[in-house]
């Protein structure tokens, strides 16, 4: 993973743990702003992870391994990770 992936992930969970003890109520504040914060940065650090481990699958298959067995390391069936790869070699036009 490049490390400005990196990067982004470990900031994106950093911020989110960060809103997260502001719901706690260690800093002040309403409660429905630092929840809609926490959840807008989880869902940007899940998108981010959802990215990397995609990439990666890709790249195990890329370099030989078979599909079914990156399918078993994701926990994913086998033909839900062929479409998913499948869809991220057509967006990213290959």
């Amino acid at each position: 993973m490049p490390a400005e992936q990196r990067r982004l992930i470990t900031s994106a969970i950093d911020s989110a743990q960060e809103q997260l003890l502001q719901l706690l109520g260690m800093h002040s504040g309403p409660t429905a702003d630092v929840a809609r914060r926490l959840l807008r940065g989880l869902g940007h650090s899940a998108g981010l992870i959802e990215n990397a481990w995609k990439r990666t699958a890709l790249a195990a298959v890329n370099g030989g391994v078979p599909l079914q067995e990156v399918a078993q390391w994701v926990d994913v069936p086998v033909e839900v990770l062929r479409q998913m790869l499948t869809a991220g070699r057509q967006e990213n036009g290959g």
